[in-house]
């Protein structure tokens, strides 16, 4: 694998662990990173498990970032859960009547996370070492 090509792979997944960090404790403090943060929807026992997922989330892909092409298993599964939060965003937003909640702003938060989603499975499938086959 090109040594550029690591290196921004690295980049881009040690960018998704902080990225993950800061949204698990935003999530548990109810604290807000996007300006159509709406607290009338916070949650605390909600909130808490979406900063439990988000620390996972962070942790996996601070491991991997420490080394791809060891952990290319790993790199598997961040992209595929990150398939899965696609899906559900697409979910949340074809669902959910954020009007009817009181926080209209909130669908725009979730269409950028989900373009978010979106780009960082291309890079990382752009980016992805093959696997050894020795």
């Amino acid at each position: 694998m090109n040594i550029n090509k690591l290196k921004l792979l690295k980049g881009l997944l040690f960018l998704g662990s902080i990225y993950y960090l800061i949204g698990a404790f935003a999530h548990f403090f109810g604290l807000t990173i996007f300006p159509f943060y709406d607290s009338g929807l916070y949650t605390p026992y909600h909130e808490t498990v979406i900063a439990l997922c988000a620390i996972i989330f962070s942790m996996l892909f601070y491991v991997v970032a420490r080394n791809p092409i060891k952990n290319i298993d790993t790199l598997n599964l961040i992209i595929v859960g990150l398939i899965i939060a696609i899906i559900f965003s697409i979910g949340i937003i074809w669902k959910i009547d954020f009007v009817a909640l009181g926080a209209p702003v909130k669908k725009i938060q979730t269409i950028v996370e989900l373009i978010l989603a979106m780009i960082t499975v291309v890079l990382l499938l752009a980016l992805k070492p093959k696997r050894d086959t020795k």
